[in-house]
């Protein structure tokens, strides 16, 4: 199975009323060699209104909103779907994904008339690395360095994290360089903590989650917060 690593820039934060700008995704076997990729923006959709600080923190002019040359966003969604379709079954991974981008990526599509659930279905499934770090910072804290925010306290901003663990190239809040970051630290989770990886990542889908659930057995299980508790991963604590 191979893993697509994706990231996407946007207009803002709110899920229910802002835009892909830009997609990128790489796509690697199991042992992260890569195999294909994908770089692609589009115009900004006259009804939405961008968010200043996105536009800031992705350095985004108004010449590059309305780029003639860029395909439109229902242009940008076809291409997509199209390259995505070339590369299933793959586990799809992003980092903070599920509760984002992965939810953007499916209304994008539904609005450009295509089929939605595209990481979920076709024998694709999903993974997000976010969560993955989070619990290994507290089962396993030597496998990777955590930066601290001025607080003091544990931080887990893909542009503070992938530097501090020795990716130096990181071209932050582009969508093609936090895919890069995130397939680096996938990469470093997977040399350090191997049986850790070996265990969360092939918890991708429903059915391999359900395999571990027995009637008796206590689990573990990993959500994206403690306020959103959702089943992600669970591992038998008998096994650990």
């Amino acid at each position: 199975m191979n893993y697509l690593f994706y990231d996407t820039e946007t207009t803002g934060v709110n899920v229910a009323f802002d835009q892909i700008m830009q997609f990128a995704a790489i796509v690697t076997d199991e042992n992260f060699v890569e195999l294909g990729r994908l770089n692609i923006r589009c115009r900004l959709l006259p009804w939405i209104v961008p968010s200043p600080i996105a536009l800031l923190v992705t350095q985004t002019t108004s010449e590059d909103l309305t780029n003639p040359d860029l395909p439109s966003h229902f242009e940008m969604m076809a291409e997509i779907r199209n390259w995505l379709i070339r590369w299933r079954p793959a586990v799809f991974v992003g980092y903070n994904s599920m509760k984002f981008d992965e939810v953007l990526l499916h209304r994008a599509f539904w609005q450009t008339l295509n089929p939605p659930y595209v990481t979920v279905t076709n024998g694709n499934s999903r993974l997000d690395l976010l969560p993955i770090i989070r619990a290994l910072s507290a089962l396993k804290s030597c496998a990777l360095e955590i930066p601290l925010n001025d607080q003091g306290s544990k931080t887990y901003k893909l542009d503070k994290l992938a530097p501090l663990n020795g990716f130096n190239s990181h071209n932050a809040h582009d969508a093609l360089g936090d895919v890069e970051a995130t397939i680096f630290l996938a990469r470093k989770i997977a040399e350090r903590a191997p049986d850790f990886w070996k265990t969360l990542s092939s918890r991708t889908s429903k059915s391999a989650v359900s395999s571990v659930l027995i009637p008796g057995k206590a689990v573990y299980i990993l959500g994206n917060s403690a306020r959103s508790p959702e089943m992600i991963w669970a591992q038998r604590v008998d096994q650990l």
